[in-house]
């Protein structure tokens, strides 16, 4: 299944999905996600996919591939308004901003972690721990 179009779609729609890993994390977590479905399911949402670039070319009067940015945006607000073929574009894009956004995400200093409150395992401090620093 090509990926590229609609990643290409959302990478206009979020900034985060620009950068090569976190459209790579994107892209890995789609077809991986689909790769475990059950195989009546996974070959409906296969199908549903690949007619995203028929339908914008039928809905914006534009082939995917030469499309401004702002027809293809508009193009796939449309495809998204469509019984099943919107749902599926809407999961495939929510699949994609789970681990996109993960991966665009800044890891947090250790330092961060002091200021939360928590230790350096990321959990908050043990209620005794915390009445302790307190009372200083």
């Amino acid at each position: 299944m090509n990926t590229d179009l609609l990643l290409r779609i959302w990478s206009l729609r979020h900034p985060a999905l620009r950068e090569p890993d976190p459209c790579a994390a994107a892209r890995a977590h789609v077809l991986g996600s689909l790769g475990r479905l059950a195989p009546h399911y996974r070959a409906g949402f296969a199908l549903a996919l690949r007619l995203v670039p028929p339908a914008l070319l039928l809905l914006t009067g534009r082939r995917p591939a030469a499309a401004p940015p702002a027809a293809l945006l508009a193009g796939l607000r449309r495809v998204e308004r469509l019984p099943l073929l919107g749902t599926a574009v809407r999961t495939a894009e929510t699949l994609a901003l789970y681990s996109g956004l993960d991966a665009a995400a800044p890891v947090r200093s250790p330092a961060g972690l002091d200021a939360l409150g928590l230790d350096a395992t990321g959990h908050l401090p043990t209620p005794l721990a915390a009445d302790r620093r307190v009372s200083r």
